[in-house]
């Protein structure tokens, strides 16, 4: 079972038959970072992007695009959301961090993950622990970011 929401435990169980723990976001959580994104991009139409939320394991829990945001949008905006999840760092950082010592994925055989900026993570308030991700695709770099980042800061988690 996965925590999605508040209160809903994720368990597996441990040698000994201690049960594991975690958290991650739900649905509900996944629809309130989602529309202040959307409604903040609405103002500007003109400029559409693609919106994706996911949970700790990268996994999609929604997406949406603006009409006028286009496949490129929607695969970027995802791939955004799922490797600040998995990593558990904003992609503007990672970006930054894997240019310092010249890699890249593809060095480390990976296709799935990017360093463009505009994934954040969506930490828990208190343990800090990573609950998702949001990616945001269809601006400049530093639009996408500041977008997700609208989304996030909009969760009291």
């Amino acid at each position: 079972m996965a925590l999605a929401g508040r209160g809903r435990p994720e368990k597996r169980a441990k040698a000994g038959g201690a049960m594991y723990r975690t958290e991650t976001l739900g649905l509900e959580e996944a629809r309130t970072a989602m529309e202040a994104v959307i409604n903040k991009a609405l103002a500007e139409p003109a400029r559409p992007v693609a919106i994706a939320v996911v949970d700790k394991a990268g996994e999609l829990i929604c997406y949406a695009r603006m009409d006028g945001a286009n496949r490129f949008n929607q695969l970027m905006a995802i791939r955004k959301a799922s490797t600040a999840a998995q990593l558990g760092v904003d992609t503007k950082l990672l970006r930054q961090g894997l240019k310092a010592i010249d890699m890249s994925f593809t060095d480390m055989g990976s296709t799935e993950l990017t360093i463009v900026p505009g994934g954040v993570c969506v930490y828990h308030s208190g343990t800090k622990a990573v609950l998702g991700g949001i990616g945001v695709s269809g601006r400049p770099y530093h639009e996408d970011e500041d977008l997700a980042r609208s989304g996030a800061d909009t969760l009291a988690l």
